[in-house]
C-alpha cells in the first residue's frame, strides 16, 4: 500500500505527478535490522537522519526509523525541531554547530549539542540555569579529520572550563574517521583510535566519564567492531548504499556479513514525444546530433532537480524496464532520451534512479558518471520532490 508520508505533509495523486522519490520502508527497515545485528548488546544505534534523511525525505523516513534506531542524529537545530514537529521522541543530536542565539531552544527542547566550544558551552548552561534544566552536550574530540572537535592536547584546559559551568552534563564523547573506507592502509584510523583512547583517559582522569562513547560511522560498523564502544552512528548504510565498494569487499572478507538494500527510486514522467531528422540538433551547445532519424522522449527534470548537468550525453534512464540514453544537455528542468527503440509515450513512467522491473540504476553508477560519491548524488536530490514512503 501507498503511505503518503510526503515532504510536505500533503497529499498526492501519482497520476498527477511529474517528478516523485519513492522509499521502500520494507527494504529501510531491513537495513537498519542489518546494523543493529552487527552491534554488541551494549552498543547503541544512532541512524543519522541530515540532509533531508540523506535525500530521502527527513519527513517522510524519520518516523519510520525512529521505531528501530535507539537515537537520531541531526546537523542542525532546523533539522531537529522539523524531527520533533513529527511527534518524535528518541533523543536528539545535533551534529553541526547551533549560533549563540539559538541555544536557548537547543535546551528547551532536551537536544544534545555537540560541544567544542567554549562560548557555547557557556550559552548552553546559561540557557539551562533560566530554563532550570540539565543541557546534555557530546564532546567532539579531534582525532586528525581537523574539522570541528577539541584537540586532545587542548582537552585538559577545555574540560577544567567546562566543570565551572552549571547545569551542563557532558553526556557523550565521539570523534569521526577522516580515511576509515581505505581497507588497504588503516594505519591513519588506527593512530586515530589512539589519540581517541587517549582522550578518553584524560577525561577518566578528570573524573568524567560519558555515558556515550562513539567513533563508528557505517564503514566502522561494518569493518571495526572493535571500535563500538556503547554507540554506533549510523548514516548512509541505514538507506542501503554502501560507503564505498572497497568497504563492501572488505566487509565480506571479513566475516561482516551484511545484506544492504538500496532504498530510493527516482520517477518521472515522458511530458513530449519528438521526431528528430537525421543531421538534427539536441539541445543546448549543439551537443548531439542525430545520426539516424530518432524518437525523442522530453523529461521535465534537469539539474535543478538533481540531475547532474555531467549526465549530459552520457546518462541513462529506464523507460519499459529498458535502458535508454541521455541525449542533448541536461537543462535546468529538462532533459530528453532516445527512446527510439523502445516504444516509449507520452505519460510513460521513467526511472532516472533505482530499479523498474529487472533493470537498475544505481546511486554509485550515478556517482562514477559525474566523478563525485554516492552521498553527494543522494543529498543534492531537491527537497521540494515528494518522497513517498511505500510499505509492504
Amino acid at each position: 500500500m501507498f503511505c503518503c508520508t510526503i515532504q510536505n505533509s500533503k497529499p498526492y495523486n501519482l497520476l498527477r505527478m511529474l517528478s516523485w522519490i519513492e522509499i521502500d520502508g520494507k527494504r529501510l527497515c531491513a537495513n537498519i535490522d542489518a546494523f543493529k545485528n552487527l552491534l554488541t548488546p551494549i552498543t547503541t544505534l544512532m541512524v543519522v537522519v541530515k540532509a533531508n534523511a540523506y535525500g530521502h525525505g527527513l519527513q517522510a523516513v524519520t518516523p519510520l526509523i525512529a521505531e528501530r534506531a535507539d537515537w537520531l542524529g541531526v546537523n542542525s537545530l532546523e533539522e531537529a525541531l522539523e524531527v520533533t514537529s513529527l511527534g518524535i521522541q528518541k533523543p536528539i543530536v545535533i551534529l553541526g554547530h547551533t549560533s549563540l542565539d539559538r541555544i536557548e531552544d537547543v535546551v528547551h527542547n532536551g537536544y544534545r549539542q555537540v560541544l567544542y566550544r567554549l562560548d557555547v558551552a557557556e550559552a548552553l548552561s546559561k540557557s539551562a540555569e533560566k530554563l532550570a534544566k540539565t543541557s546534555k552536550v557530546h564532546l567532539k574530540i579531534e582525532t586528525g579529520t581537523n574539522r570541528q572537535g577539541v584537540a586532545p592536547s587542548e582537552l585538559e584546559e577545555f574540560v577544567g572550563a567546562l566543570r565551572k559551568l552549571r547545569r551542563l552534563e557532558i553526556e557523550g564523547v565521539y570523534t569521526h574517521f577522516a580515511n576509515i573506507e581505505d581497507t588497504l592502509d588503516p594505519s591513519f584510523a588506527r593512530s586515530q583510535s589512539r589519540r581517541f583512547q587517549e582522550a578518553l583517559s584524560t577525561l577518566a582522569r578528570a573524573g568524567i566519564t560519558p555515558r556515550h562513547v562513539h567513533a563508528m560511522a557505517t564503514a566502522g560498523a561494518l569493518l571495526y567492531p572493535e571500535l563500538s564502544f556503547t554507540m554506533a552512528r549510523v548514516g548512509i548504510g541505514a538507506y542501503g548504499v554502501w560507503p564505498s565498494r572497497e568497504t563492501q569487499l572488505a566487509s565480506r572478507e571479513r566475516g561482516r556479513l551484511i545484506t544492504l538494500a538500496s532504498t530510493l527510486t527516482w520517477k518521472t514522467r515522458v511530458v513530449q514525444i519528438k521526431q528528430v531528422n537525421a543531421g538534427d540538433h539536441v539541445g543546448y551547445g549543439l551537443t548531439y546530433q542525430a545520426t539516424r532519424p530518432m524518437r525523442l522522449a522530453v523529461l521535465p527534470v534537469g539539474y535543478y532537480d538533481g540531475y547532474d548537468r555531467k549526465l549530459s550525453n552520457s546518462g541513462r534512464a529506464l523507460i519499459h524496464s529498458q535502458p535508454v540514453p541521455v541525449i542533448g544537455r541536461v537543462a535546468m528542468n529538462m532533459t530528453m532520451l532516445d527512446v527510439t527503440d523502445v516504444g516509449a509515450q507520452i505519460d510513460d513512467e521513467v526511472v532516472l534512479l533505482g530499479r523498474q522491473g529487472n533493470a537498475e540504476i544505481r546511486v554509485e553508477e550515478l556517482a562514477e558518471r559525474i566523478g563525485t560519491i554516492p552521498y553527494e548524488v543522494l543529498a543534492r536530490l531537491n527537497p521540494l520532490t515528494p518522497r513517498i514512503l511505500i510499505e509492504s
